[in-house]
């Protein structure tokens, strides 16, 4: 299976609660679940790549350190409304064109950038996965950031 990465939009109220009890985060999150229609926000595993290219773009973007850990277990952590909203801006204004230029499949895999798939498949097939990947994940932001949402990414 993998580790994937998914980010779910949340109203700020239940982001609150969710801060405010991180043991339950789970159980909260599928209560929000409900009726939610947007983007999905699941970026299966090209987050390792994706996070390679914001760096090296120097975006500013952080898909591991942006957002505040739930718990202990590094698996969840929340992302505020204001964080969402700049980062909305920042994938909005960056057209995938402006990664794929730092996109290098030998050096990604020197570095054991996750998945281990760069060199293997190619720059048309690793490429397009993350150009997928970062559509997704600029669609999500965007429509979180539209409503006023905060957002909980998870990792595992």
């Amino acid at each position: 299976m993998g580790m994937v990465v998914s980010f779910t939009a949340v109203a700020e109220a239940q982001l609150a609660r969710l801060v405010a009890a991180p043991d339950s985060t789970w159980e909260l999150l599928h209560e929000s679940d409900s009726g939610q229609r947007g983007p999905s926000g699941y970026i299966d595993k090209a987050w390792a790549g994706l996070d390679y290219l914001f760096t090296r773009a120097g975006l500013g973007v952080d898909l591991f350190v942006d957002g505040e850990a739930l718990g202990e277990d590094g698996e969840l952590y929340a992302w505020s409304p204001a964080l969402v909203s700049a980062t909305a801006a920042t994938l909005k204004s960056t057209p995938f064109a402006t990664l794929a230029a730092h996109f290098d499949a030998v050096d990604m895999d020197e570095r054991d950038i996750y998945p281990p798939i760069w060199k293997r498949d190619g720059d048309d097939i690793g490429l397009g996965y993350l150009g997928e990947n970062y559509t997704e994940l600029v669609r999500f932001f965007v429509h979180a950031a539209k409503s006023g949402s905060g957002a909980v990414m998870s990792f595992g």
